[in-house]
């Protein structure tokens, strides 16, 4: 069934790109710079120019915008304190140092990007490694995207890091993501869970309806980054959303456009795997609702998951959790508030957990310099009873 789909996936692609090659494009950026000054000759024909600058990044591009170049980044310098079970723990951390690089090659319709963060240097350095065709003239309605990205579950991975209201993402965000398990000492028995929103495959989407309507269809590995498929199992998603009221986008997570009208949505999504190791068979299942207007955001998203064992004498396991959160602009564009709730129920006994968290964010220069906050109360279910866990985080964030 997978590769039956890859094979479909890939034709259409080629076919579409064949067809799209003769056909001239526009340039899709403002020329800020030019490397060259236009010079004439006698039969008044110009000499084409190379044209650079800075927008939503460092561009370089060829003048019919044919070819493009766009280097960004990101830098994230964190402070944590944890108050765990009576221990008080301090300290500093780079918690991201990402570099991407993206752009289109032949024609604005066919695009690739490359990141890497080398926070992670020795353990995911590749984050993203993908091409992007879009497949109609018509922008943004049956697009085909193959590589290494972020898999379309929930809404929050969609929305980068560093547009984030809070310092990370939620507790049950983090929960309910894609995972395999990894056996790191060869016994036979898995010993943790790799999570982390990524992995290698291939998805067809799109925004029809004047983006009214989103739809996401794709097949992966299922073994997180940077793997290979070990095995003929599959990881199979779909995703559905349903713009009601102008178009929320995945921009930054509050309503930093302070928008004049209301911008609603309601989604759900699907995502079916067989862990390597384990062979549990994993379904997942989300929905999320939000709302954007006047400096006011609003989002929650409820998960749940279903654990069939790859042992046949365990029983099934259904897991459960949510978050729900809400920022606001007090000063547009410059200063924000936060509250968010998450929970997370597992299945078996002291397996809960619960994260409250107040925030804010400082934006001194734009997004371009941001000084984030939050506490959050951690209350934890275990054996002894419940703990009461507290954490406090200070983020600087710079981006180029």
């Amino acid at each position: 069934m997978g590769i039956r789909f890859l094979a479909i996936c890939l034709s259409v692609v080629f076919l579409s790109m064949g067809q799209a090659y003769g056909a001239d494009s526009v340039v899709g950026e403002k020329n800020l710079y030019s490397t060259s000054k236009t010079v004439e000759s006698s039969t008044t024909t110009k000499k084409p120019r190379v044209v650079a600058g800075y927008k939503k990044g460092f561009f370089i591009q060829s003048p019919d915008g044919k070819y493009k170049l766009l280097i960004g980044g990101y830098l994230q310098l964190q402070l944590n304190a944890n108050w765990d079970n009576g221990e008080t723990k301090v300290g500093f951390r780079i918690r991201r140092a990402r570099l991407a690089f993206k752009g289109n090659l032949f024609t604005p319709k066919f695009t690739f990007k490359f990141q890497f963060d080398f926070a992670k240097f020795k353990t995911e350095l590749l984050l993203d490694a993908y091409i992007n065709y879009d497949i109609l003239r018509t922008p943004d309605i049956l697009e085909v995207r193959f590589g290494q990205q972020t898999i379309p579950f929930s809404r929050q991975i969609q929305i980068s890091s560093s547009s984030q209201e809070f310092v990370d993402r939620s507790l049950a965000t983090k929960e309910f993501v894609n995972a395999d398990d990894v056996d790191v000492d060869g016994d036979g028995v898995p010993d943790k869970l790799v999570k982390n929103g990524r992995d290698l495959g291939i998805q067809i989407y799109g925004k029809p309806f004047d983006k009214k309507l989103e739809y996401y269809v794709g097949v992966f590995n299922g073994h997180g980054t940077n793997t290979t498929n070990v095995n003929n199992d599959f990881l199979y998603l779909g995703r559905f959303v349903y713009n009601i009221l102008g178009d929320v986008g995945y921009g930054y997570e509050g309503d930093w456009k302070d928008r004049p009208k209301p911008a609603f949505f309601i989604a759900g999504s699907a995502n079916y795997n067989t862990r390597n190791v384990s062979k549990d068979k994993v379904l997942t299942f989300g929905g999320e609702t939000g709302l954007k207007w006047h400096g006011l955001a609003v989002t929650g998203e409820f998960f749940f998951r279903n654990i069939k064992p790859g042992d046949t004498l365990l029983a099934n396991q259904n897991d459960y959790g949510y978050y729900a959160q809400a920022g606001y602009f007090i000063i547009p564009k410059r200063f924000e508030i936060a509250g968010r709730a998450s929970q997370i129920f597992l299945d078996g006994p002291q397996n809960d957990r619960g994260e409250f968290q107040f925030g804010m964010n400082g934006f001194l220069y734009g997004k371009y310099l941001k000084l984030q906050t939050d506490y959050s109360y951690l209350p934890t279910a275990t054996k002894d009873g419940l703990q009461n866990n507290h954490r406090y985080r200070l983020r600087l964030q710079t981006k180029f």
